[in-house]
């Protein structure tokens, strides 16, 4: 079976190539990462481009993708694809390709995913339960359990970026600082990285700001713990990769309310995590 798996971020867009092995392990054939541009046209026929050129016959395709989209693969909600919204995508994809069956999933149910069947082959077992958490452009969540992510009728679950706390008698965000489009906003930081930089030189505002997101990741660890008390935690995302800046002191806060209870670890793919999740959506669908 081969298998066109894309992986559509907010800044950059993973297309890859892969097939099938003899034990239904992904096997990749090619990836390509481009930016992903405000114009959805653009990616569909750099997609098709990446297609024709490797002379593979696709089989079926499996997208990973952000924001809130409708049951029609419209996008209606995104804070960096804005111009994409309302764009009939998939369908468009369908007929650029010639494909009909492209199945689709949130990235951070399609992260999850792949990083539950990694460590599944390291724990030789499938029957645990894995909280995903995601601190990259934006702050996503999913719980998977015995291989299948959680999922509401009514929509996408654990949107961690709508989640709120009371100050006073305001109501503000409780991720304002876990996500890299807003960890950096209204301070003098243009990036995260030179965030980060000035926070292992010990500059005082960048250890204040490091430190607030620090202290919102403990409290979502403890939180999200307790209510649906995973077996394992997993840390992804391009806040997380540089681990011992926000995750190290967020788990050292954390587990003086948790004692060391749970096991919360960096993620095993990295940016490879919402692919290989992509790739057993495929096979999540084809088992319905």
């Amino acid at each position: 079976m081969n298998s066109l798996l894309i992986d559509i971020g907010g800044t950059k867009t993973n297309i890859c190539l892969a097939k099938e092995d003899s034990h239904k392990n992904i096997e990749l054939v090619s990836s390509e990462i481009i930016s992903t541009t405000s114009n959805p046209e653009h990616i569909i026929q750099k997609i098709l481009s990446i297609c024709q050129n490797s002379k593979i016959k696709i089989e079926n395709a499996s997208l990973s993708l952000p924001g809130k989209w409708s049951k029609e693969g419209v996008l209606e909600e995104s804070i960096n694809l804005k111009e994409w919204i309302g764009y009939p995508f998939i369908e468009s994809l369908k007929q650029e390709l010639g494909i009909e069956n492209i199945i689709w999933e949130s990235d951070v149910i399609c992260g999850g995913l792949g990083e539950y069947n990694e460590i599944a082959k390291i724990r030789e077992e499938k029957d645990f339960s894995l909280l995903y958490l995601n601190l990259g452009t934006g702050f996503g969540a999913s719980f998977i359990k015995n291989g299948k992510p959680f999922k509401s009728n009514k929509g996408l679950t654990l949107r961690m970026h709508k989640m709120v706390l009371p100050y006073g008698d305001e109501i503000y965000s409780s991720v304002d600082f876990l996500s890299g489009n807003s960890i950096t906003q209204d301070t003098p930081y243009k990036s995260t990285e030179e965030l980060f930089v000035d926070y292992k030189n010990g500059n005082i505002e960048a250890i204040d700001l490091i430190s607030k997101a620090q202290t919102q990741l403990a409290a979502w660890l403890i939180n999200l713990n307790y209510l649906l008390s995973p077996d394992l935690i997993v840390l992804n995302g391009g806040l997380t990769y540089d681990f011992e800046v926000i995750c190290e002191e967020a788990i050292d806060l954390a587990n003086e309310d948790l004692e060391n209870q749970i096991k919360i670890i960096p993620s095993q793919l990295k940016e490879m995590a919402t692919i290989y999740g992509a790739f057993t959506n495929i096979n999540l669908a084809l088992a319905k």
